[in-house]
């Protein structure tokens, strides 16, 4: 979704409430309209993100997601079968290990993997919740290659 024709109108509309302004507030207001632009972009790209997941919950068999492709934000429909969207999993806060605090996230599984998710969490004796928290703290400690770079004083070389 090309999100120029929107910034040219709010431009716009910043051109005529500064009509009757002198030359240096003009000025000073289309500096200021494009030093904004990226803040607006990204309000725009959350804006069509929010939009995506309250389309996404109400869909039911469908997923709307939003890409970056360039600097323009892209809507993308996936459908899925029901059955496999169902299962959710609310999982609290990783960082920073010590806060108390917690937040909810509802993750869709396939149900085999959800299935197979339960089993392991049983045999560690834990809550599917604790489970998933703990794989994902271990997931983040692990250090992998496609994670390394080498510096120098020139140039970051590596792979991702």
């Amino acid at each position: 979704m090309e999100l120029e024709p929107y910034l040219s109108a709010v431009s716009a509309d910043l051109d005529r409430a500064t009509s009757l302004a002198d030359d240096a507030t003009k000025q000073t207001v289309g500096r200021l309209a494009s030093s904004l632009e990226p803040a607006l972009r990204l309000a725009m790209t959350q804006l069509l993100s929010d939009a995506a997941a309250h389309l996404s919950r109400d869909l039911g068999d469908a997923v709307v997601t939003v890409r970056i492709e360039g600097r323009d934000p892209v809507l993308q429909v996936q459908h899925h079968e029901a059955a496999a969207l169902e299962p959710t999993v609310v999982l609290p806060v990783l960082e920073p290990e010590d806060d108390d605090g917690t937040a909810r996230v509802t993750v869709r599984l396939p149900e085999n993997l959800k299935r197979r998710a339960e089993d392991l969490a049983q045999r560690a004796d834990q809550s599917l919740n604790s489970w998933i928290v703990q794989a994902i703290r271990r997931a983040g400690q692990v250090s992998t290659p496609s994670a390394s770079t080498h510096r120098s004083s020139r140039r970051i070389t590596g792979w991702a």
